[in-house]
This record gives structure tokens, C-alpha cells and sequence, in this order.
């Protein structure tokens, strides 16, 4: 009988066998081993030199930019700023003869610029300092030991430029984000000041008009204060050429306020026809009064002596008056010289294709804010013909309207002055109808869109001088009523006198007379100006 042990064939049982171990594995496990335990140490060196590496090429990307923007900028000791454009000599389609705004042109140039230059810099500085540190590294006789090192240079160098690159493009994202956010701000700006400006002309009353062209002008066009410049810029506004101030191509500093104060230090033009306007257009109401009669009815020696009032003597009635151009008062020194001589002035005489001009003053008041007074004395000639007298555009402007009448066309008064008296002003004598001169103005002033209901009109008699005494104005005070009652009575004007006061709102009545009593200007005309200033809205000390 066999015993308990089982018979294996000689082996040992199962339980007591080993795995064969593999050829060589104890070795290889021993050298793993070995090399993790000699690179621990290795590594905590490694690391700080790679990690100080990257922060100082972070650094250096940082600085690479912070240069190269500098001298994208034009600062720095080698500037390479972008080119831009100069401008233009001369307004020309929608350019203006002035420097763009930095933030509405050149900014955006800059950016794009610095986007060329500048982003670029970090990397071109690394792929240099790549290439000449694993040159310098590869050769030699250590360079099995000092090529390991050039490679860890070049991946601190990569990773902090990757880094540095970061910080970069958020620099260049916050600098892209501060313009966009000072461009809305400037802009948001100029649209506020554009609108307060429309906004206080509008309270203020100011509507501009050529004294030449007599056309209507949004804006004049200012032409450069700077000594020898002359540049015109057709819109000073507030806009992407300057919000408060615009810099011409000059160089000078034009101010874009004009109703701030800066108008009145540059010349204004019209822009239809480049003609020069008034000193301080454009800032303070104007005043248009056109002086309306037929030929020979003595309106430019009347306007001469209510300008001569206004500037020298004390038709202002409180107010200062000056002349607000060269045209002005070159065309009134040779007016009133003759008015202080006592000599007759020429007949005012339309030039073929040159338009009328105005004298102009700007009239200070006692109280409240100044104005320009443009005074039209339209020839006689244009009454007789429609197509002519409706070129007379500044009457669209006018809300007071100065009609002469000459006594000496009215019959009554003509029959009633001796023979020799007649003999010797038949020269003098308007030989036009007065309802016919009358009838045609109204007609032309009603055609250009004048609103008569809001209108007003002074009736001046003129050449009271040589009528005063005569038999058929016996009576006849100075008083606007006793003048109404008498050409509606003996000088049977009553259907004129009717037709102004159906269409005017206010209609008054004065004798004047444009000659110097011992160099002292008529009441009459004194009484003339005053009304007309008072009328106006001017705070003069009178009272009609």
C-alpha cells in the first residue's frame, strides 16, 4: 500500500515551485535605480536654472517690446514712427487744410504699426539669441558637456518667451482697448459740444448771411490767423480735426468754438462766393434792414447819415457802433465826406454780375449782447424790373424794411413849391409813382417768402430840408400819426398808406433829412435809428 504522498514524477508538488526569473532583469532594475537616485540632486538644480531662465527671457520680451513700441511711437534714441500724410495746402472734396485728430487717424495708424513691429520683437529676439546659443554650445571640446546646457537655455528661453508673449499681447490688447475707449470718449465729446453750439445759436437767434452774395451761410469758412498762412478750413467745428482746438497745416492752433470767443480772432469767408464777411459772424444775431425806394429818392444819403449817427454821433442812443469790415467803412469815408461838404452823392448803381454789399456795424448795446447790423441800399433801377429786384436774396432775411418817399414826387407839394425852387430841384425830383414803386416791392418782398404779418416798415420822407417850409406840408408835425394823416389826406397816398399797414404788422412815418445843420445830424433820422435799433430787440435808451 502506497503511503500519502503522491507520486509527481519526481517534481515537487505545485505548491512548491518558483517562477523562473528573467535573463539579466535584476541588472536593469539595479541601473533604473541607480540613475533616478544620481538625477534627484540633478533635477532640484535644473529646475530653479530653467525656471529663472524663463522669467528672465519673460522679462526680456516684455523689455523687447516696451522699446520696440517706444520707437513705433517716434520716442526713444531711434524712432521709427508710421508715416502719415501731411495735409493738404487747400480744402479740397472732403479734406481739410488741417492735422486729423491723434485718436480719429493716427492712433489707428500707430496701432497697426506697433502690430508690425513691435508684436513681432519678442520672438525675433528669441530665434536670434536661439541660433548663437546653440552655435556657441556645439562647439568646442567640452561640447558634450555644454550642449545638454545650451538646450536648457533654449527651453527657458521658449517657455519665458511664450510667457512674456502673454503679457505682450494683453499690453497690446489694453492699449488697443484705451484708444477705442478714449476715441468714443473724444467723439461722444465733440457730438456735445457740435450740439450745444446748434443749440445756443438757435437760442440766441444767429442766422448768417453773405453781406456780398446775400446768401444764406451754415457755417462761414475761417481762414487761418498765423502770419503768412492764409489756409481756409471750411468747417472749424468740433470734429476729427480737434475737438477744442485744431491744428492748421501751419502748425497754428485755430480754435473750433467760434461762439466761445474764437471767431472773432480768425477772418471769415463765404463759402458760395469767397468773398471775406464780417469780424465775429457767426457768433453774435444779425440784424438786416434793406433801404427800399425808387431812384433819386434820397436813400443812400439817408443811409449814409443813420451810419454817420450810428458810429460818430448819437443815433446809437446808448449804443457803440464800429464797422465790422474794411468794405464798410472804406465805402463810408467817401460818403460821409461828401454828406460834410454839403455836396449831392452819386445814385447807388448796380455793377453787371457784382452783388450788392451791406454796410455793416457791429452795435453794442447799453445792456444785452451785441449785434451786426447789415444795412442794404438797393438801387433804384431794380424797382422798374421783377426779375431783377427778386436778386436782391438778403430781403429773405429782414423783418424791417425802410421804404423812402420822396416829397418831391408828390404833386401837392411839387405844385406848391415856387417856379425857381422847382427849376432848381427837377434834377433832384424821383420821377417814379410812389404806388407803382411800392406795389412792385411789395409784390417781390411777398414772392421771395418774407412774412409780412411779422414784419416791419418805416416810411422816411425824405429831403425834409428842402420841403420843410413849403406851403403844402404847412401844419405837418414830426409825429408819425400827423405824417399818416397827411398822405392819406392832401397827398393822396391813402391807398398806399392802406396797402401798408394791411400787409406790414407795424408801420411808422418819419420826416427826415440826410443833410448836416452846422455839422449836427436831423432829429428826424436820429429819431429813425433809435426806432429801428428798439424794434430790433436792442436795449437802446429810447423811446418811439
Amino acid at each position: 500500500m502506497m503511503s500519502g504522498n503522491y507520486d509527481y514524477g519526481g517534481y515537487p508538488p505545485p505548491q512548491y515551485r518558483r517562477a523562473p526569473a528573467p535573463s539579466g532583469g535584476g541588472g536593469a532594475r539595479a541601473a533604473g535605480c541607480l540613475l533616478l537616485l544620481c538625477a534627484w540632486p540633478l533635477m532640484w538644480v535644473v529646475l530653479p536654472v530653467v525656471a529663472a531662465g524663463a522669467l528672465a527671457y519673460a522679462g526680456y520680451s516684455v523689455y523687447v517690446y516696451l522699446a520696440r513700441l517706444a520707437s513705433a511711437l517716434g520716442l526713444g534714441s531711434a524712432p521709427y514712427p508710421a508715416w502719415l500724410a501731411p495735409p493738404p495746402g487747400r480744402a479740397t472734396g472732403t479734406a481739410e487744410p488741417a492735422y486729423t485728430h491723434y485718436l480719429f487717424g493716427p492712433a489707428l495708424a500707430d496701432l497697426r504699426h506697433v502690430a508690425r513691429t513691435a508684436l513681432p520683437a519678442p520672438w525675433q529676439a528669441c530665434r536670434n539669441h536661439r541660433f548663437r546659443v546653440l552655435g556657441d554650445t556645439r562647439t568646442g571640446n567640452a561640447a558634450w558637456l555644454s550642449a545638454p546646457f545650451g538646450r536648457l537655455i533654449v527651453m527657458a528661453m521658449f517657455a519665458g518667451v511664450t510667457g512674456g508673449y502673454l503679457a505682450v499681447a494683453t499690453l497690446y490688447a489694453l492699449q488697443v482697448a484705451t484708444v477705442a475707449a478714449l476715441t468714443a470718449v473724444v467723439a461722444a465729446t465733440g457730438l456735445v459740444l457740435r450740439g450745444a453750439d446748434s443749440a445756443l445759436r438757435r437760442v440766441k437767434g444767429i442766422r448768417t448771411s453773405c453781406p456780398s452774395c446775400h446768401l444764406r451761410v451754415r457755417r462761414p469758412s475761417y481762414e487761418c490767423a498765423a502770419p503768412g498762412c492764409g489756409r481756409r478750413h471750411r468747417d472749424v467745428r468740433p470734429g476729427r480735426h480737434g475737438v477744442v482746438r485744431r491744428r492748421c497745416g501751419c502748425g497754428a492752433l485755430l480754435p473750433t468754438l467760434v461762439l466761445a470767443g474764437g471767431g472773432g480772432r480768425m477772418r471769415a469767408h463765404c463759402p458760395h462766393c469767397g468773398e471775406p464777411m464780417s469780424r465775429g459772424v457767426g457768433t453774435v444775431p444779425e440784424i438786416v434792414i434793406p433801404v427800399l425806394g425808387a431812384a433819386t429818392t434820397g436813400k443812400t444819403r439817408l443811409m449814409t447819415a443813420l451810419v454817420m449817427g450810428l458810429v460818430e454821433g448819437p443815433a446809437g442812443h446808448g449804443a457803440r457802433s464800429e464797422f465790422a469790415d474794411e468794405q464798410s467803412e472804406n465805402a463810408y469815408r467817401g460818403l460821409a465826406g461828401k454828406l460834410r461838404a454839403g455836396v449831392h452823392t452819386w445814385k447807388t448803381i448796380r455793377v453787371k454780375d457784382a452783388p450788392l454789399r451791406a454796410y455793416t456795424l457791429r452795435v453794442s448795446p447799453p445792456r444785452g449782447s451785441p449785434r451786426l447790423l447789415h444795412v442794404f441800399d438797393a438801387p433804384g433801377e431794380l424797382v422798374g424790373a421783377s426779375e431783377l429786384l427778386r436778386e436782391l436774396r438778403y430781403i429773405r432775411a429782414a423783418r424791417t424794411f425802410l421804404f423812402t418817399l420822396d416829397p418831391l414826387s408828390v404833386d401837392v407839394v411839387w405844385d406848391s413849391l415856387p417856379a425857381a425852387d422847382r427849376a432848381g430841384y427837377a434834377r433832384l425830383r424821383s420821377d417814379m409813382a410812389t404806388d407803382f414803386v411800392f406795389g412792385q416791392l411789395l409784390q417781390n418782398i411777398e414772392g421771395l417768402g418774407v412774412p409780412l404779418a411779422k414784419a416791419r416798415l418805416a416810411v422816411a420822407l425824405t429831403k425834409d430840408d428842402l420841403v420843410r417850409h413849403c406851403e403844402a406840408l404847412e401844419g405837418v408835425g414830426r409825429d408819425s400819426d400827423d405824417i399818416r394823416r397827411w398822405l392819406e389826406g392832401p397827398a393822396g397816398l391813402d391807398g398806399v398808406v392802406r396797402a401798408m399797414r394791411r400787409h406790414f404788422a407795424e408801420v411808422r412815418f418819419f420826416r427826415t433829412s440826410s443833410w448836416l445843420d452846422s455839422g449836427e445830424i436831423d432829429a428826424g433820422v436820429l429819431d429813425l435809428s433809435g426806432w429801428l435799433l428798439a424794434r430790433e430787440g436792442l436795449r437802446v435808451h429810447h423811446s418811439p
